[in-house]
């Protein structure tokens, strides 16, 4: 086994902000590099290796850079490029050796990002298999480690919808609805947002006849919530058109009042879809994502022994 000479992500965290003090905008590869110089790692640290073939220091920096874009202690003006911020001199003015994920929680908005994964991962905790001799189950260990990386990717996902455009997150709600399966192989799907439509963003056809429709409406509120207000105005527009389902999809959440006017809509039926259901169904359905990989176990074939004992 290759041995593991590389600093920690800790170790790495707070040298980021202190190799962009000079306020430029650097890629993220560039950013490695002035990390690794800055601390003097040696060609053999650099040339080690994680399972998946990258780099390790690569990785772990690439780790770091993203938690401190969540704190906002970095800023990232286009994907894949890093600059500071005021927090970041604050942060490198310290001369910090190690800045923990536990250290970060000084910053609200970090602090916001982790409530969010502890939201997520509350849907699906599942109780740890035991085996006999007192070991948690390895497969179990992997399956926590899978929930865990992906409920980053959600959150990350929902801050990309977020900074995109209304019309975009419209669009991108076209996209998670069709990929759901609604428009069958027969539909059609329609985008109408911003032209003035009365309330409707987009409609989904299930049928070429257009004798069944969905119609929906997308708000990508970057703070506050959606009130009930917002839900009367889409029955409304749901009205005029005589439309008997619809479905309200927000980035935010929806206060307790939403809920429920929601849920007394007599002519027919009105779902909502908040933020962490809109990014888990993404996931769920390979909406801008992909995956990275594939893991393969294996378990002994017991008949393949059988036949010995034949």
């Amino acid at each position: 086994m290759q041995a593991d000479l590389t600093p920690t992500i800790d170790e790495f965290r707070p040298v980021v902000p202190r190799v962009l003090a000079d306020g430029q905008t650097l890629r993220v590869r560039d950013v490695c590099e002035l990390v690794t110089d800055h601390m003097g790692l040696t060609a053999e640290v650099r040339a080690e290796m994680i399972a998946s073939g990258q780099l390790r220091y690569v990785n772990r920096i690439n780790w770091a850079d993203s938690a401190l874009t969540h704190a906002g202690v970095l800023d990232r003006p286009v994907r894949g490029n890093y600059r500071i911020t005021d927090d970041s001199r604050t942060v490198d003015a310290r001369s910090l050796t190690s800045y923990s994920e536990q250290d970060m929680l000084e910053w609200p908005i970090w602090r916001d990002y982790q409530a969010e994964l502890a939201a997520r991962k509350s849907d699906s905790v599942p109780v740890p298999v035991v085996t006999e001799s007192g070991q948690v189950d390895p497969i179990e260990v992997m399956g926590d480690a899978e929930r865990d990386f992906n409920a980053q990717v959600e959150t990350e996902l929902l801050a990309n919808l977020k900074s995109s455009s209304p019309e975009f997150f419209e669009k991108a709600v076209i996209d998670v609805l069709w990929a759901m399966g609604y428009g069958g192989d027969y539909g059609e799907k329609q985008h109408v947002g911003r032209t003035g439509d009365g309330g409707v963003d987009g409609i989904i056809r299930q049928d070429a006849l257009g004798l069944s429709n969905i119609y929906f409406q997308a708000k990508r509120y970057t703070s506050g919530s959606v009130g009930s207000g917002g839900i009367r105005d889409f029955m409304g527009a749901m009205d005029t058109r005589g439309a008997s389902q619809g479905v309200f999809i927000t980035a935010s959440t929806f206060v307790p009042a939403a809920v429920e006017t929601a849920r007394n809509y007599r002519p027919g039926k009105i779902v909502l879809i908040d933020g962490l259901e809109l990014t888990s169904r993404m996931l769920r359905y390979g909406v801008a994502v992909h995956e990275t990989r594939e893991l393969a176990l294996f378990e002994i074939d017991e008949d393949y022994f059988d036949t010995e004992l034949a």
